[in-house]
């Protein structure tokens, strides 16, 4: 006779759990914009209805700011070059331009300024306040420019670069960018700017080999005039580049 353990039957086991997959690929696009404000606040954006502060390295000889309005200009005015030859008159434009970044590239992006031609007996600094772009630009501590030198140091700042030319510009839709962080911090444009062609050289503001911070963020600068005795008398015009660049 059996026992009661010999005719019971043992549990069933149960099939394991398998699996089946799909593979997905994709790529996330880098993307680039860059921003251009003039006379620029705590924001980085255009104080339109404010009148611009220009610093004067000689009394009478830089004309004084004005309210820039919406244009992608800074105006100097007249300027009265000193007698000596080899001197400069420089007047300086404090809060000149927020340059904005906002790019996802991961080998990061590239930042250089540069103008179209540098007229004769002139010279254009610039004088960057950020190495690297921030949520808001640094704002000028300058209080006095001196000396008849070139990019001269403003107390309460170091001394500027001279910008280079690099060539004649390509017409576009005014002055500005199509990129806008968030209106009025911009003028923007509703195609392409006037600016030249990068080629080589210019003034590099910002190149890291990563990714620049998520979001807008910005960089701010002053920008100087200096003008000499060699420069021709005349209303002259002349457009200053800031190219944003993949790596």
């Amino acid at each position: 006779m059996l026992g009661i353990a010999a005719v019971c039957a043992a549990p069933s086991s149960a099939a394991p759990t398998v699996y089946g997959s799909a593979q997905l690929k994709y790529t996330v696009n880098a993307t680039a914009s860059i921003s251009i404000a003039v006379n620029y606040d705590a924001a980085g954006a255009i104080q339109p209805v404010v009148a611009s502060a220009i610093l004067a390295s000689a009394a009478g000889n830089c004309t004084a700011g004005v309210a820039e309005a919406s244009n992608a200009t800074l105006t100097f005015g007249g300027i009265t070059p000193p007698a000596a030859a080899g001197t400069y008159t420089s007047c300086l434009y404090k809060n000149a331009i927020s340059v904005g970044v906002n790019s996802n590239d991961s080998a990061g992006v590239k930042v250089v300024e540069y103008v179209d031609a540098v007229q004769a007996g002139t010279v254009i600094c610039a004088y960057p306040l950020d190495a690297t772009p921030k949520p808001a630009p640094t704002k000028s501590s300058a209080t006095a420019i001196a000396g008849s030198g070139v990019c001269p140091a403003p107390t309460g700042g170091a001394a500027g670069t001279a910008l280079t030319g690099l060539g004649a510009v390509t017409a576009g839709v005014g002055f500005g960018a199509q990129g806008n962080p968030g209106a009025p911090a911009t003028v923007v444009t509703a195609g392409l700017p006037t600016a030249t062609t990068y080629t080589a050289g210019g003034l590099v503001l910002y190149n890291p080999a990563v990714a620049p911070p998520a979001g807008w963020n910005f960089m701010g600068q002053d920008v100087s005039m200096n003008v000499s005795p060699a420069a021709p008398s005349g209303a002259n015009t002349q457009v200053i580049t800031i190219a944003l660049i993949p790596s």
